[in-house]
């Protein structure tokens, strides 16, 4: 690794990070309103806490520290940080207003301009703000569309009662969510098609299941869709982070496999707030029946983010741009564990969306010791993670040799501090 990438952060002081978290633990619960984003995932005093500004792949801390962000707003931010010809387009419409007391003619543009690159696949769609709210709002069109009421939850799905209650270990109280939940609610931990097959035999009344897809390998997937498909129940992808991340069709259109109702979010207006149901009209024509709605839905700023988006899209050759070096990357990776020996202690998972490493014996990700370890290692080479690995258009060549130079010097520091301590204890 080069003097000057190894260097960025020399000399990095963190004294107004540290000062502005002691004031806004008083007045922010957790210190920020998004829990992704929280100081307590971080190491204060060895990474920043709070940023000042962005631009293309770096940021700025409150010290004035810059950093090569590999989080990308949680991969919000597919094109950048404050991308030229997003910022001109929000200006624009800034100019004529924000939020109407009608619809706003960009809404029918950008809906038209989304549907358009899933040419044709499905015929409408509905705004929301959040993944969470678009999610949802998919479930309840589903009830209402089959008449049923038992929803199949795999994932992490948004902070909503039905998604929370299985996600964070089945508990009810503590989260304040009714009891009963489990009636509606059917989690199926560490989901595989032979678990979803069990599941759905041993009950009825199932509306539907949510999947993130590219959690799934690919024959996996095409085996539960199928199923649910002969069953009538009717199948929703969240693919809220996974996106225009995994491809200009997300991950169904890597996969060519479609559900009845697809939920996209983040990076669909580089970081503003706009989420999106797809489905099929008899479905999509239940929104104003189930109440599908949120008064900042039609807010005209995010829509103007997303139709620059959905030009900058249309136009990449090749999209994610980033596609190429980050499963080289994993490669890379991949054949390092092997060389060291550390594939009974780490893996890498993720794909070229979004990628991180691993222990094996640590299922908690936040509390992983290797996590902490990489993510103070890359602060001091001047990179930026909360663990994850998140690339973006503006990413150059040289800046993912830096990241990959870094990784593969952590696994190497951390193979020698697991032989010093095997040394350490021998010696007791």
């Amino acid at each position: 690794m080069s003097d000057e990438k190894s260097t960025l952060d020399r000399g990095a002081r963190f004294t107004q990070n540290l000062e502005w978290l002691e004031k806004v633990k008083k007045v922010i619960p957790s210190g920020c309103s998004t829990l992704a984003k929280a100081p307590e995932r971080l190491f204060p005093g060895h990474t920043p806490v709070c940023c000042a500004e962005a631009y293309h792949s770096r940021f700025t801390d409150i010290d004035g520290n810059e950093w090569l962000d590999c989080e990308m707003a949680m991969g919000t931010v597919p094109w950048g940080h404050a991308r030229r010809e997003i910022q001109l387009t929000v200006i624009h419409q800034l100019k004529k207003g924000t939020g109407f007391s009608l619809p706003a003619d960009i809404e029918l543009e950008c809906a038209e301009l989304i549907l358009e690159r899933f040419e044709g696949r499905y015929p409408s769609l509905r705004f929301t703000k959040s993944g969470a709210d678009a999610v949802s709002g998919a479930v309840r069109l589903a009830r209402a569309g089959s008449g049923k009421s038992k929803v199949i939850a795999t994932a992490y799905h948004g902070w909503h009662d039905w998604s929370a209650y299985g996600y964070y270990g089945s508990q009810t109280k503590e989260r304040g969510i009714p009891v009963d939940i489990e009636r509606s609610t059917i989690w199926v931990n560490k989901p595989s098609y032979t678990n979803i097959r069990e599941h759905i035999s041993s009950m009825d009344d199932i509306a539907c299941i949510v999947l993130c897809p590219n959690e799934w390998n690919k024959e996996e997937l095409e085996k539960v869709v199928n199923l649910c498909r002969t069953l009538d129940i009717i199948i929703i992808f969240d693919e809220v982070t996974s996106g225009i991340r995994m491809g200009k069709q997300a991950t169904a259109g890597e996969y060519d496999i479609w559900p009845d109702l697809l939920c996209i979010s983040k990076g669909m207006a580089n970081g503003l707030p706009l989420a999106a149901v797809l489905g099929p009209e008899h479905l999509m024509s239940l929104a104003g029946q189930v109440r599908f709605s949120n008064a900042h839905s039609s807010e005209t700023t995010a829509l103007a983010a997303a139709i620059a988006c959905e030009r900058l899209i249309k136009n990449a050759k090749v999209w994610p741009t980033w596609r190429e070096p980050a499963t080289r990357i994993m490669k890379r990776l991949e054949s390092e564990l092997v060389l060291l020996g550390l594939t009974e202690q780490l893996a890498l998972k993720g794909t070229y969306a979004s990628f991180y490493i691993q222990s094996l014996n640590e299922h908690n990700f936040q509390t992983d010791p290797f996590r902490e370890f990489m993510v103070k290692k890359m602060a001091h080479y001047g990179i930026f993670t909360k663990g994850y690995f998140i690339f973006s258009d503006t990413h150059t060549r040289e800046e993912l040799i830096w990241v990959e130079d870094a990784l593969l010097q952590i696994l190497s520091d951390w193979k020698e501090m697991q032989k010093l301590e095997h040394l350490k204890y021998a010696n007791l």
